[in-house]
């Protein structure tokens, strides 16, 4: 009997598990290495142009903005200065060119006006320097709406009085949704195109942190992620779990599915509207970049990991893929391709998951952030072992 169970449950698998097609192996290019963008911290693909974020620092905190074009010339720059301390965090851009940040201004401090009754005594003409008033806390969350051009249009703020953190920003036509952290604890919040904020949701507690956000054109969202907790009845498989979860319209949690692997730390890092993610799988000292493209339902349609220092990044580019890595050893189908130490890796995927071609640098060492748009197909900002950035380009 065991015997017929046995071929009954091989031929199972046989019938039910797909044919794929084989991994040729790829030789590995240099990365074109467009230029040096040192304080860089953000990027978005703008049709035609790359438009640069930075947070920087003069009287106060304020936020600079640098337009190039494809060969890295400079065609504007602007800075958001309120005369507040301000920093931006996240980025996207919609249909029509503008550009929409995410981040924290302060609040304006109250200055004291009383005049004092008592003058005091100085029989030695002491010269005594006046005090600098100190900074307010970073604890509104705004947004900023910018157009092409680089001119502020809009600037919209929430009712919370908090210190926080956003994590990612995603919007459509009917209004944009920001995910982030309040007090260690995930939240999420939407608002409209006109700047009325929803009400704040947290997810959690501060056992869970969600790094991305891809909102649904009915107002809903997914979040992704990682944690240790128990979330929608689904219980903590591994070590950490990386998590995909959908929130409702109105900021309730209605579905959970954990990512997870043996005695793993897991967590997914980036993902984008056609539910392409990387993230980290760690077990031990072994540490790899996970990549898989889902569908909507969350259903894996490929995957692949790769050995790395963790640090990952991935984007849609038309039908194919394209993953950013800091990879610190050879990859099973990459020729070429032995770094001593973390370096750069790009890798272009086909429909099916399978490495159509690797580009690499030693000069660099990991991945910030990637963008896309048709004109200029992908581009992005990777770190330099000096802790700068450099804006990197991959051939359309």
């Amino acid at each position: 009997m065991k015997k017929y169970l046995t071929l009954f449950i091989v031929a199972l698998l046989a019938f039910s598990t797909p044919a794929h097609a084989v991994q040729k192996k790829i030789s590995v290019k240099k990365i074109e290495r467009i230029t040096a963008v040192p304080n860089a911290e953000l990027i978005v693909a703008n049709n035609s142009t790359i438009i640069l974020v930075s947070n920087t620092q003069s009287a106060t905190s304020d936020i600079s903005l640098s337009a190039l074009d494809s060969s890295g010339s400079k065609i504007w720059e602007k800075t958001l200065d309120s005369g507040l301390d301000e920093i931006a965090m996240a980025a996207t851009r919609d249909s029509a060119g503008n550009l929409w940040l995410a981040g924290f201004t302060a609040t304006a401090s109250t200055q004291e006006t009383l005049t004092p009754t008592v003058i005091s005594e100085n029989p030695d003409a002491v010269l005594i320097e006046l005090s600098e008033g100190s900074r307010s806390d970073l604890n509104r969350l705004t947004i900023w709406k910018i157009s092409s051009a680089g001119e502020l249009l809009a600037t919209y703020f929430s009712t919370e009085n908090l210190p926080g953190l956003v994590n990612g920003i995603s919007l459509t036509s009917t209004g944009l949704t920001i995910v982030g952290q309040y007090n260690q604890r995930s939240f999420i919040q939407s608002a409209n195109l006109s700047g009325t904020f929803g009400k704040v949701s947290y997810i959690g507690t501060e056992k869970s942190s969600f790094n991305s956000v891809v909102r649904n054109p009915d107002g809903s969202s997914n979040v992704f992620g990682m944690s240790t907790e128990t979330l929608a009845g689904k219980k903590l498989a591994a070590k950490q779990d990386g998590i995909l979860a959908k929130i409702s319209k109105s900021g309730s949690l209605t579905n959970v599915v954990r990512s997870s692997a043996l005695k793993a730390q897991r967590s997914w890092l980036t993902a984008d509207s056609n539910f392409l993610l990387s993230g980290y799988v760690k077990v031990g000292k072994k540490i790899e970049s996970a990549i898989t493209k889902f569908t909507p339902s969350f259903a894996p349609v490929w995957t692949i990991r790769i050995p790395s220092s963790g640090e990952t990044s991935a984007i849609s580019a038309g039908k194919n893929s394209v993953a950013a890595i800091s990879s610190n050893s050879s990859v099973n189908s990459i020729s070429g391709w032995n770094p001593s130490k973390a370096s750069l890796l790009l890798l272009t995927f086909d429909s099916k998951g399978l490495i159509t071609s690797a580009v690499g640098s030693t000069e660099l060492v990991a991945p910030i952030a990637l963008s896309y748009s048709k004109e200029l197909g992908v581009i992005g900002l990777a770190r330099a072992a000096d802790g700068s950035a450099a804006l990197i380009k991959l051939n359309k």
